[in-house]
């Protein structure tokens, strides 16, 4: 019923894996408590539009400034 692992991904781990959303090469990784707080991977396009969606369900005011200055590589 739920997806991904558990235990989160090292580092050398998740470059070997495939985006979960889109298939593209994973650099990162995402959990939610709803997905039993299991570890997903990610590709950096995918993590962007996964922040910028939340930002904005978050009525944050300045969300287009803030991802101007967002660089999931520094994360």
């Amino acid at each position: 019923m739920f997806h991904g692992r558990k235990k989160p991904y090292t580092e050398i781990g998740i470059r070997r894996l495939k985006c979960h959303r889109c298939g593209k090469p994973a650099i990162h990784q995402w959990t939610i408590c709803s997905n039993d707080n299991r570890y997903l991977p990610i590709c950096s396009e995918c993590d962007i539009a996964l922040n910028k969606l939340a930002l904005e369900f978050m009525r944050i005011e300045n969300v287009d400034e803030l991802m101007t200055n967002y660089s999931p590589e520094e994360h």
